[in-house]
């Protein structure tokens, strides 16, 4: 990337195991949501658009060499959907009763301090952000419009438990490739 090539990346922390079984668990109960994959199941933290090889340096620098808190991963049991990708398109309205196609569902985290803090530090330092921060979980991708009650009596887990790791990972294509892991419990 020495020759001014950029990636876009992302930080998320890897969900405990048994909330990873309970999202799949969801998303077998529904044939109109395409499952998120197991391996891809995270909540994302920061996005860091068009990434220069400096700037990956001092992310993998940062996640490597830094310590945290450990964050205790618990579902909040609120469910939104919406689309970054549909919202660039203007034919595009969003609509509070209506999953559309295309639009993904997501599981609300519970925001605890050790997560807020995270985060914090990573947008302060790294840059990305976002003024209207919720941490979650993507469920899927609707295959069809749906109802959004339809979703609003899931069986969320209510365990919660340590987050696994803090990845840097490549965004883009079916699938993130992970860049740096961070081991955290």
């Amino acid at each position: 990337m020495a020759d001014g090539r950029t990636i876009n990346a992302f930080f998320s922390l890897h969900i405990p195991t048994e909330l990873v079984d309970g999202v799949i668990a969801l998303q077998q109960e529904h044939d109109a949501v395409q499952p998120q994959k197991r391996e891809e199941i995270h909540i994302t933290l920061a996005f860091l658009h068009d990434a220069d090889a400096a700037k990956l340096a001092d992310a993998a620098a940062l996640t490597s060499g830094k310590t945290w808190p450990v964050p205790r991963i618990r579902f909040s049991g609120e469910v939104r959907h919406g689309s970054w990708d549909l919202q660039k398109n203007p034919d595009y309205h969003y609509d509070d009763a209506t999953i559309q196609k295309g639009e993904q569902i997501r599981l609300g985290v519970e925001p605890v301090q050790e997560l807020l803090d995270l985060y914090a530090d990573l947008t302060s330092t790294l840059g990305g952000k976002e003024d209207t921060y919720w941490p979650h979980v993507t469920l899927g991708i609707a295959r069809e419009d749906i109802p959004a009650a339809s979703m609003a009596d899931l069986d969320i887990p209510s365990e919660g438990g340590p987050a696994r790791s803090l990845d840097l990972r490549q965004a883009g294509g079916s699938t993130f490739r992970i860049l740096v892991r961070r081991d955290l419990s």
